[in-house]
């Protein structure tokens, strides 16, 4: 295996579905691996992936009992993974799975004989992609905060999909369980003097078809935040 994507996912049993024929072309190369994580759903997700890691000798299930956060299931998913490059992304189809494709593209032309290399999406266009006033508004203050306090320029940290070379986990001292573990995959590779290499992804809000995003009211925006600045920290602290 060379390339493992993983993807939580919460509450997205009628997702996944469209989400593998989004993936077909990326999982026709049998080096590529697609590691499906329910993360502790509530929903008939754990019985959809079941179904359909059984048929499919390149897509792996794993199963959490208990959702905690998305760091978490990301964590269990990468000790599931087989390859030499890991990729994650959302199951909420907002992430075009058309950038994977793009996303591994770029990582062979800009990889060549240095293995040490960070691939992340930067979302553009985001009025025209449905984002909201507030949705930039906290983007670029957390962009802002992060800068600040590891005085380093680090933005737009949730963008997907990502790409990096295994390797990677091993320098990483301190796993956060929430969202605030883009963050410190991204902050290491940075650390660690890895090339880094930021492409222009659309995340359309619009594009999700069942079940709700973690932010979309004002509550979980301002509740994740607050998460994020505790996760920036606790970072700063122990990573």
């Amino acid at each position: 295996m060379k390339f493992s994507l993983v993807i939580p996912c919460y509450n997205e049993e009628k997702n996944i579905p469209l989400l593998l024929r989004k993936y077909r072309k990326f999982l026709s190369d049998k080096k590529n691996e697609l590691i499906l994580v329910n993360n502790g759903s509530t929903d008939r997700t754990k019985k959809v992936i079941n179904k359909i890691s059984q048929n499919k000798k390149n897509i792996i299930g794993v199963s959490i009992k208990k959702n905690i956060g998305f760091g978490n299931g990301l964590l269990k998913g990468f000790r599931a993974t087989r390859g030499k490059f890991l990729l994650y992304s959302h199951a909420d189809l907002e992430v075009d799975p058309k950038d994977i494709l793009k996303l591994i593209k770029l990582s062979k032309l800009e990889n060549k004989n240095n293995e040490k290399i960070f691939i992340k999406g930067y979302r553009t266009n985001k009025l025209e992609n449905n984002w909201s006033f507030t949705d930039i508004i906290f983007s670029y203050g957390l962009t802002l905060f992060s800068t600040i306090l590891f005085r380093k320029l680090i933005y737009d940290i949730h963008a997907m999909p990502v790409l990096f070379n295994k390797n990677l986990l091993k320098s990483i001292n301190y796993y956060p369980q929430d969202f605030s573990i883009d963050l410190v995959i991204y902050l290491t590779a940075i650390n660690k003097k890895y090339k880094i290499k930021r492409f222009h992804t659309n995340f359309n809000k619009k594009k999700r078809k069942f079940g709700h995003g973690s932010s979309n009211t004002i509550i979980k925006k301002i509740r994740g935040s607050i998460e994020q600045i505790i996760g920036s920290i606790k970072i700063l602290l122990f990573n």
